[in-house]
């Protein structure tokens, strides 16, 4: 009988692989990659003695790998990734010589040293597994490997010394490991390297000079480690496409030649990017690169502590780092920022418009256009409240796997984990979307507390290089749809005051808050509350008709909103808003005097007029709030008592008192505790003109 080839990839097969394939002994080649295969791999596929290629790549397959894949001793190239398999390794594959290939699954335990005995391996792939413990000693004999993958799992121990001895190594990928204190060699010899990661390894001590000597590197990652001293002068040598040093303890002066180099190739490399942040790097004095690029976005180096100097002065957090990768602050609030750092392993080539994927299945949830869009980031996704008051908090991460999800491209048997961080703090490790979720599309909510005790809260999403790695589309890393910070009880809050809110906040404290004085003095005084003396300007005898009463306030609020919102050149903050400041003409009709503590409003310093000293001016809520007044009005208002305030002159119709207690509660809206839930004079106006109506 001739030898025979299977290919039966890509054809949407569905249930289990028929035990009945172990008889054909004359396969060479068995491929099932690609489908939507279940169930367990039958031991009987370990008859196929002629087998040199195997491939079930990409299907839902679970259980543990057959031992009796060890009687292939054809075999040479074994694909088992992107499976749902479990178990151990079979130390039975230690006897397959020929074997070339052995790629990535979902599996645990340790490294069965018998994979050392493997000298014609050259590709060994062990990613995104629960693999724990060292790496054996007998792996030195596979001086033949070119690649050597083995990131995502819970490896403990140094990196061994036999690996610099892999001469026709190109690729080497490890991360996570355990132990503490590793360090670089004091020598290896990798020429033939291509792409080098060691990322998250708890690596101490300096950058080896001599990675310069390895012409042939492109690719370098080096980040979340521990390093520190600068980076080599050898370097201006290499012609790297791509280096990740974040999150380190490097410091000392950029070198130049990281601008120039980059700069003089990023327009004939695509890829070409350099990720420094989170270091303690400083920057070379401008005359010594005065002649280099002014704007250059392939390089890395933004300042989160400046961007909390800048709008929050009174609230400063002394940052572990001084600089982030990809750091976006929301416009014009300045309140809230993002970073985003890594770059996507299975697409070298995405860019940032990639960070944001939408949904193509939506999510059978209430409210779900909230999950129509996701921000995703291939190594660390952070996000920064600023300005926080100190106190506690409920933080609620809400959640929707929306790109794992077609079965087309077999995404839907992807998975993606990642670690949760607040405040630095680990909060959730190994968290599965899909997972907790049950299924893509689906919605999980994370809920946590955390303090804030410097104004500035941080939330990271932190990939540790687990889940799917190189499964279509290639997207790992974190995922978030939205985030909700709010605080834990009013009480908890310190009050301090905030170098700068956001424009709609400022407006709705200083232009919205106007109006609680109006109506509460202004409005109070001609319901009989505190007295209308002040409101009478020549005939005593004048008596204000409630319709009356509702002009005025539509007067002063009218007049206002022109100061506020309308003014064509600039607005303009009264300052001094209160009874006797409020004129009446002869047919009742209300005007705003006295504008001699009026200000136009500065957006760049709009707290320029509450620091000033000297005559106390009626100005929001906050800073008049023990006005027995207000006090009084709260007190009453929580006891729903509020028609007390109404002038007994009135009479007790039901018009009047339904119209009364309106705008009583619209004046509770404008001295609400929270800046922005005041109205604006916009809103206000047009309330009183639904009344008046």
């Amino acid at each position: 009988m001739s030898k025979l080839n299977s290919d039966l990839s890509d054809n949407t097969i569905h249930g289990s692989i028929p035990y009945q394939i172990g008889y054909l002994f004359q396969l060479i080649t068995l491929t099932l990659g690609q489908n939507l295969l279940t169930g367990k791999i039958p031991p009987s596929l370990g008859r196929l003695s002629s087998l040199q290629a195997l491939s079930l790549r990409q299907n839902l397959l679970t259980g543990e790998i057959p031992p009796s894949f060890g009687r292939l001793s054809s075999l040479q190239v074994l694909s088992l990734r992107s499976n749902q398999l479990s178990g151990e390794i079979p130390r039975e594959l230690g006897d397959l010589s020929q074997l070339r290939s052995l790629p990535e699954n979902g599996l645990s335990g340790t490294l069965p040293p018998e994979l050392g005995k493997l000298s014609n391996l050259q590709e060994l792939w062990l990613t995104s597994n629960n693999l724990r413990g060292d790496l054996p000693k007998d792996y030195e004999n596979l001086k033949n490997l070119t690649t050597f993958e083995i990131s995502g799992n819970n490896l403990s121990g140094p990196i061994p010394r036999f690996i610099a001895k892999w001469v026709n190594l190109y690729s080497l990928f490890v991360t996570d490991l355990q132990t503490k204190g590793l360090s670089f060699p004091e020598s290896a010899n990798l020429s033939s390297i291509l792409s080098l990661t060691l990322r998250n390894c708890s690596i101490t001590g300096s950058i080896p000079p001599y990675i310069a000597n390895w012409n042939q590197l492109r690719f370098l990652d080096l980040s979340f480690n521990n390093l520190t001293g600068g980076i080599p002068s050898t370097f201006k040598n290499l012609f790297l496409y791509q280096m990740y040093l974040t999150r380190n303890m490097l410091n000392g002066t950029l070198p130049d030649w990281i601008y120039r180099n980059v700069w003089e190739l990023k327009s004939k490399i695509r890829g070409k990017f350099m990720d420094l942040a989170y270091n303690q790097f400083r920057f070379p004095e401008p005359e010594t690169h005065k002649n280099l690029p002014h704007n250059n976005s392939r390089i890395n180096l933004t300042f989160p502590e400046e961007i909390v100097r800048k709008y929050c002065p009174d609230g400063q957090k002394k940052s572990q780092y001084n600089s982030t990768s990809n750091f976006y602050v929301n416009k014009p609030a300045n309140n809230w920022a993002y970073s985003c750092n890594g770059h996507f392993y299975g697409d070298s080539m995405a860019d940032s418009s990639k960070f944001v994927q939408k949904v193509t299945c939506g999510a059978a949830v209430t409210g779900a256009s909230l999950y129509d869009e996701a921000r995703l980031c291939p190594n660390s996704l952070k996000y920064y409240g600023f300005c926080l008051r100190n106190g506690n908090y409920n933080i609620s991460l809400y959640f929707s796997e929306i790109v794992f999800t077609n079965n087309d491209d077999y995404s839907s048997s992807a998975k993606r984990v990642f670690d949760i961080y607040i405040q630095r703090e680990l909060r959730l490790k190994d968290f599965n979307i899909k997972e907790m979720a049950r299924h893509s599309n689906n919605v999980t909510i994370q809920s946590f507390e955390a303090s804030v005790r410097e104004h500035l809260l941080e939330i990271e999403l932190f990939w540790a290089g687990k889940g799917s790695l190189y499964a279509p589309p290639s997207f790992h890393g974190p995922l978030t749809s939205a985030i909700s910070v709010t605080p834990t009880t009013v009480q908890n809050f310190e009050v301090n005051r905030p170098g700068r809110l956001s424009k709609i906040g400022i407006v709705a404290i200083v232009l919205g808050a106007v109006l609680a004085l109006i109506l509460f003095l202004a409005l109070m005084s001609r319901l009989g509350w505190i007295g209308d003396r002040e409101l009478r300007d020549a005939n005593s005898s004048t008596r204000l008709d409630w319709p009356t009463r509702v002009r005025i306030c539509h007067g002063i609020v009218k007049g206002l909103k022109y100061l506020h919102e309308d003014n064509p050149s600039r607005k303009i903050v009264h300052r001094n808003i209160k009874p006797s400041n409020i004129l009446l003409d002869g047919n009742l009709n209300a005007k705003v005097s006295d504008l001699g503590l009026a200000k136009l409003y500065d957006e760049e310093n709009p707290y320029k007029f509450i620091q000033e000293k000297g005559t106390v001016v009626y100005m929001a809520p906050e800073y008049a709030m023990r006005k027995a007044i207000t006090e009084k009005a709260i007190v009453l208002h929580s006891k729903g008592r509020l028609s007390e305030l109404v002038d007994k002159q009135m009479p007790n119709e039901h018009v009047v008192m339904k119209q009364a207690k309106i705008i009583l509660e619209l004046a509770m809206r404008c001295v609400d505790q929270s800046p922005t839930l005041r109205p604006t004079m916009s809103e206000v106006l047009s309330e009183l003109e639904r009344i008046s109506n």
